[in-house]
């Protein structure tokens, strides 16, 4: 082998390294279970995951446990990366009427559809192949979120904002 080709060969090497180290970052789309995510200065344990499709739309929820309470940041990426961070609430719903309101702020229905869960790791309740039906509300001025997810008649329902992706730092559970 001449000097070009290994000069050829050493290029092709850095390249494949780089591509597997910039593959092997974590971001809020790769998240696994045990790692800390780091939101506005506040530090939680991803505890689960879950995947879910709506016709080939895919996003994924993580779900996270502070010192008290549990919270699920939603993550799907469209042409940007839209981040919502949700704290449960006990749901006192069993419907997804149009307009809902929730300790004095009034939310209305943005979209609602139902997806398979395609995907389940850590600590879950759901299963692969079940199905839910989800809603998704904001207040007047698109600063407040509520979710709503039925879950086999079951209702599930989170209030929670906007995440800046700037505002979340990930640290692996080596």
């Amino acid at each position: 082998m001449g000097f070009i080709d290994r000069i050829k060969n050493i290029s092709r090497a850095n390249k494949t390294a780089k591509m597997e180290s910039e593959n092997d970052k974590l971001t809020v789309l790769n998240m696994r279970v045990g790692d800390i995510v780091s939101i506005e200065e506040v530090d939680y344990e991803v505890k689960g995951i879950l995947k879910f499709n709506d016709h080939g739309w895919r996003w994924t929820e993580y779900k996270l446990k502070d010192s008290r309470k549990t919270y699920w940041l939603s993550v799907e990426k469209d042409d940007d990366i839209e981040i919502c961070l949700y704290q449960e609430v006990v749901a006192i719903t069993t419907e997804a009427p149009k307009v809902y309101e929730y300790k004095g702020v009034t939310y209305y229905m943005q979209e609602g559809s139902d997806a398979i869960v395609e995907d389940v790791q850590g600590d879950i309740s759901s299963v692969k192949g079940e199905e839910v039906d989800y809603y998704e509300y904001c207040d007047e001025d698109g600063e407040k979120l509520l979710s709503l997810e039925i879950w086999n008649g079951e209702v599930e329902m989170g209030v929670g904002r906007k995440i800046e992706d700037y505002n979340v730092e990930i640290y692996p559970n080596n």
